[in-house]
């Protein structure tokens, strides 16, 4: 996949419009932990920063007062024994605003725990910022989701944002496979995505954007989305961040990359995916070759191995559906290897 302007000094393919990230790592500084968490905990970390402000009383605003609505969710995963058995246990569900869990679901037994996060207004409106932070201590096992897309409105003249951090200790597995967030035209917003993991950490997740709502036939052609993506591996000495994958990623719908060969082609539908895992466990090279067969078919889409351990797919295509389907294919091809288990689909997904 192509990328415009000029190769950045952190490994990131920027230009003053439109940016696709290329299959580059590049440094990155460790983040901090959302509220709610005291102390250290498996992840290394304790479980706040970065808070938003707390909510205005009214999400249109009034003399005084800025529109929009802020919400924040923590949750921390730990493993427990219970009758001589491991089971994943959410010890940690704190919220303000509107953003919720729902309880938490054992349908593949009770060693994972799944996840469903709701945003119960259903959009993210100009001014709105949201803010998710999640543990997975260690020897624990997560999979989140969400029972539909995340929309981003169109702005009245404020930006909405919104801020997640992961991280995952040593021995514990997380797969981040929220559905797709779609970007109405007119939308100003940005995205963060931070994920810290530890050395025996293992992680499958994706990020999936749709500009417009191509039902509607409408495409992104006004409006600005930023996207920054960051991946650390945590020390096991020094606690401290050791670079693997950063992307920051600026569309514009009036940018000439959006219809370019070079850059979006004029689809609407863009996604990446991770997985990570312990080197010594699994090798690279065979788990890559097993994901390109899966992509044979799709010729807008490719995979890399940046370094032992890491492997990151880009696939850029003309709906959700198909991007969506492409990465469940993927991750039902290396579930077993990188989490150990077999492929079984959220059930949310199906109601």
């Amino acid at each position: 996949m192509g990328a415009g302007g000029g190769r950045g000094g952190d490994g990131g393919f920027e230009s003053a419009g439109c940016l696709i990230s290329g299959l580059v790592d590049a440094p990155l500084a460790p983040g901090g932990r959302g509220a709610g968490g005291e102390g250290e905990g498996g992840c290394g970390r304790t479980c706040s920063s970065k808070l938003p402000p707390l909510p205005n009383p009214s999400p249109t605003g009034v003399e005084g007062l800025e529109p929009g609505w802020s919400a924040r969710l923590n949750l921390r995963f730990e493993a427990r024994e219970v009758l001589g058995s491991s089971r994943t246990v959410m010890t940690e569900r704190n919220h303000f605003g509107p953003l919720r869990i729902l309880k938490p679901l054992y349908p593949e037994g009770h060693d994972i725990c799944h996840g469903v996060i709701v945003h119960p207004p259903g959009g993210i409106v100009a001014g709105d910022s949201l803010a998710i932070d999640i543990c997975v201590d260690e020897n624990a096992n997560a999979l989140i989701t969400t029972p539909g897309m995340q929309k981003w409105y169109r702005s009245s003249g404020k930006q909405a944002s919104a801020d997640t951090q992961l991280r995952v200790a040593d021995g514990a597995s997380l797969e981040w496979m929220p559905q797709e967030t779609m970007v109405f035209d007119g939308a100003w917003a940005e995205q963060v995505l931070d994920i810290t993991l530890a050395p025996g950490a293992r992680l499958f997740g994706w990020e999936m954007l749709c500009l417009g709502r191509t039902t509607r036939g409408e495409r992104f052609t006004t409006g600005e989305f930023r996207q920054r993506i960051r991946l650390v591996h945590r020390g096991e000495e020094t606690g401290q961040g050791a670079p693997m994958w950063r992307e920051s990623m600026i569309l514009r719908g009036d940018d000439p990359l959006m219809t370019s060969a070079l850059g979006m082609r004029g689809l609407p539908v863009i996604a990446t995916a991770w997985i990570v895992f312990p080197p010594e466990a699994q090798d690279s090279a065979t788990l890559l070759g097993e994901i390109r067969v899966v992509l044979n078919d799709a010729p807008l889409a490719a995979a890399s191995s940046p370094e032992p351990g890491l492997i990151v797919m880009k696939a850029i295509g003309d709906s959700p559906e198909t991007v969506r389907n492409l990465l469940i294919a993927v991750w039902s091809k290396i579930r077993m290897q990188v989490i150990g288990r077999k492929p079984e689909l959220p059930r949310i997904w199906s109601t």
